[in-house]
């Protein structure tokens, strides 16, 4: 019986594991290597600036692995062993493998020449970012200053919500480049830079930073901000694993539309920590989404012996930025609209993805509700 091991439990890892069974009856072993819970990027934002409680966007993956009968490892891959194909783990297993899916993710991408200080929060991973919400509401830093480093787009939802909460001080975003929000229509620009001032933040443009200490940064020109917590929002890259295990480098794992590996047909790559050589794609989660179904078809074709489908974006996808106070802000290609009723499609869009996913202990659900704002 040949062994599919997946490592990770990102979004198209999250649809297989729940369809593991069709994989079993193929004639697969499945297993996850992974750590227990899951947290979904898309309400990071809102969770992080204590909008949302943490459970909501946080998936049991121990007990949807239990639930499809799916073998669960929990712990992290540290390496490789590509001509034996056995997966090393954190906790020191060597776990055999004839098939290799990776979905592991992204991290906040380094900047060239900019230093920074471990005290310093990240937008990814989310274990970083959900130590956020607990460090603003630490007594000893009521009213803190907070410093945004990057304008993209998970940069300014965040200071969108930190600007509202009681317990922030000022909050300031610092970009490089000659404008915030650069990827967004024009239009939806100029009203998400109105609400931004509107609240009180700041925004610094043509500021490139070198230096991120624990209580100020440093940019080029000299100038200094100074603040009471840094926040990393410079943009995502692979794992540095990627390119430890020799499958990549700091774009990811370099696969075809099949989503294989290009040099490589026993071992798969989805989600942010893959590098689609046909097209660049942004790390946003709905290529992930949108890949689970592909990756299934894919695992259960090779065992037919049929050909492999392969992995087609679409041209444009919807997203839609939390910006607090019940407010969203959707943009799909060039079309964009702002208010009460984006935010309200976020959510729910927010609530039916995760609800597939969340195996709910009846002894526990009181812990798991999702209490939208009003």
């Amino acid at each position: 019986m040949p062994v599919l091991l997946l490592v990770g439990a990102g979004h198209a890892h999250l649809y297989v594991v729940k369809r593991a069974r069709e994989l079993a009856a193929a004639g697969y072993r499945v297993q996850l290597l992974s750590p227990p819970f899951f947290h979904y990027s898309a309400v990071a934002s809102a969770t992080a600036a204590g909008v949302l409680p943490q459970e909501a966007g946080r998936i049991d993956v121990r007990a949807l692995a239990r639930a499809s009968g799916v073998e669960l490892y929990e712990a992290t891959l540290v390496r490789l062993d590509l001509d034996a194909r056995i997966a090393v783990t954190s906790d020191g297993a060597a776990l055999s493998y004839d098939v290799l899916s990776l979905n592991i993710g992204s991290v906040v991408a380094a900047v060239p020449g900019m230093r920074v200080d471990p005290t310093a929060v990240t937008v990814k991973p989310l274990s970083g970012l959900a130590e956020l919400d607990e460090r603003l509401r630490d007594p000893a830093r009521l009213g803190a200053d907070v410093t945004i480093v990057g304008g993209g787009a998970t940069g300014l939802e965040l200071a969108a919500h930190l600007a509202v909460r009681r317990d922030v001080g000022r909050v300031r975003v610092v970009e490089s480049g000659r404008d915030v929000g650069a990827g967004l229509p024009p239009g939806a620009r100029r009203r998400l830079n109105r609400l931004l001032a509107q609240r009180g933040v700041e925004v610094r443009t043509r500021c490139a930073v070198t230096d991120v200490r624990e209580r100020r940064v440093v940019c080029a020109d000299g100038t200094e901000i100074s603040h009471d917590v840094a926040l990393m929002a410079t943009g995502l890259s692979a794992p540095p694993l990627i390119t430890e295990l020799g499958l990549g480098d700091e774009h990811g794992v370099p696969v075809r539309d099949t989503l294989q590996h290009i040099d490589l047909d026993e071992i798969y790559a989805v989600g942010d920590c893959a590098h689609f050589t046909s097209q660049a794609l942004p790390r946003i989660g709905v290529h992930g989404v949108r890949q689970g179904p592909v990756l299934l078809r894919s695992l259960l074709d090779r065992r037919r012996g049929r050909p492999l489908p392969v992995y087609e974006p679409r041209r444009h996808a919807l997203s839609v930025l939390d910006l607090g106070e019940g407010v969203g802000l959707a943009v799909r290609g060039r079309w964009w609209w702002c208010g009460a009723s984006a935010l309200r499609l976020k959510r729910r869009i927010d609530r039916r993805w995760l609800a597939q996913y969340q195996v709910v202990d009846p002894g526990r659900s009181a812990g798991r509700q999702w209490v939208s704002p009003s």
